[in-house]
């Protein structure tokens, strides 16, 4: 049942890391606060700001301190986690608490913690909740969890998915989680700022995966492992273009070219910061196509500088004019940013930014039933909230 650290592969998977390998060599100090690389970014889409005028903002959360996802359960009740391990609830009629969790081992250091949150599904007949973190057990782990049906406390049910690499210092240990439209989860990973995690297949970090309900390899994966995709730098944002099958995901670079890519199955996206002698360069491309020519490129790279993206979502048919295109939370350039996606979805054509350094640092966005966006901030000190921001 339970997902544990993957210490060896099947001859079909050694097949399969030779053979990239091959094809490799045939062709080849900040925290989130900077993150920020180089890649074959896409075209330079037109820029332009918008106004207080075209959005609402309201708080619905307030006295946080570094709550990095949030959910809206069926009945109206907002729920976040804080980095330090600190579940809150505000329930339908206002009335805010804390949710306790017994067996929640998290170990709060630097980027490390309490990190993504998830509703299953069928959470409605379930109370299922998925939450990803740093476990003092010394990995990042996914782990199942049923919610009382008043959100006083959460049982754990399921280690889902444990063995993902974490830095000591807690590093690049991001991790985002998201239940696809089969009821199968696609989880981002960072690769801990480790020079060979992100090209390595034998290692979780630097890796979008992708696990059924019970943590087996889901359908797109490398031959007996969860690695849906690889070749990461610190990924953490994933959603789903509803109505389809394309998923993109937000990625921090190093000092320049942020990125947002179209995931695609078993393929690398070209991060590699190994120089052989066990350093970790981040002068190299956020994706190397000299080094790796099947990389897959950038939807869109922020050039430079960084912008620190967070996590993303599609806007639904309320945002009128805005409606279909991705918003991306930004942490150190402190805005909602809009990216419009070309027809094929590939490339971006127009960048629209919102609530620039009116909120701060903006970490998880959630779309809420009528629409509107769950935007949790990430400044610390307790003065962190739960925005609700919607289009006016």
């Amino acid at each position: 049942m339970n997902r544990s650290r993957i210490a060896r592969y099947s001859p079909v998977v050694a097949a399969v890391v030779a053979a990239l390998t091959m094809s490799a060599c045939g062709a080849d100090a900040t925290d989130d606060r900077d993150e920020s690389s180089r890649t074959d970014a896409a075209p330079t889409p037109s820029s332009s700001s918008a106004g207080d005028d075209s959005i609402r903002v309201r708080d619905e959360m307030t006295g946080l301190d570094h709550p990095w996802d949030v959910v809206l359960d069926p009945g109206g009740a907002i729920v976040t986690g804080e980095r330090s391990g600190r579940i809150m609830v505000r329930q339908n009629d206002g009335r805010v608490g804390e949710v306790r969790a017994d067996g929640l081992d998290v170990r709060a250091r630097g980027e490390g913690g309490l990190m993504g949150m998830a509703l299953a599904n069928d959470f409605a007949t379930s109370r299922s909740v998925y939450t990803c973190y740093a476990s003092t057990a010394g990995d990042v782990r996914l782990v199942r969890w049923t919610a009382a049906p008043d959100w006083s406390s959460m049982t754990r049910a399921q280690d889902v998915l444990t063995g993902i690499p974490l830095n000591a210092s807690g590093r690049h240990s991001g991790c985002r989680v998201l239940p696809a439209p089969d009821g199968t989860l696609f989880v981002a990973t960072g690769d801990t700022a480790s020079p060979t995690a992100s090209q390595d297949l034998r290692s979780l970090g630097g890796k979008v995966l992708h696990v059924n309900a019970d943590g087996s390899p889901a359908a797109g994966t490398l031959p007996g492992t969860p690695i849906h995709s690889f070749g990461h730098r610190n990924p953490q944002g994933l959603a789903f273009v509803p109505g389809t099958d394309r998923l993109y995901t937000s990625e921090h670079g190093p000092t320049v070219d942020d990125e947002v890519n179209l995931e695609q199955p078993r393929a690398n996206y070209g991060w590699d910061p190994d120089t052989g002698s066990g350093s970790y360069d981040e002068s190299v491309p956020m994706t190397d196509t000299r080094k790796f020519p099947t990389a897959v490129p950038s939807v869109w790279s922020s050039g430079d500088p960084t912008l620190a993206v967070a996590d993303i979502e599609v806007l639904g048919p309320v945002w009128g004019k805005y409606r279909g295109m991705l918003a991306v939370a930004a942490l150190k350039a402190q805005r909602l940013m809009l990216l419009r996606l070309s027809p094929d979805g590939r490339s971006t054509t127009e960048r629209v930014d919102l609530l620039q350094g009116t909120e701060g640092r903006l970490r998880s966005i959630t779309t809420a039933p009528d629409g509107s966006l769950l935007v949790t901030t990430d400044n610390g000190d307790g003065a962190d909230k739960v925005l609700r921001v919607s289009a006016a």
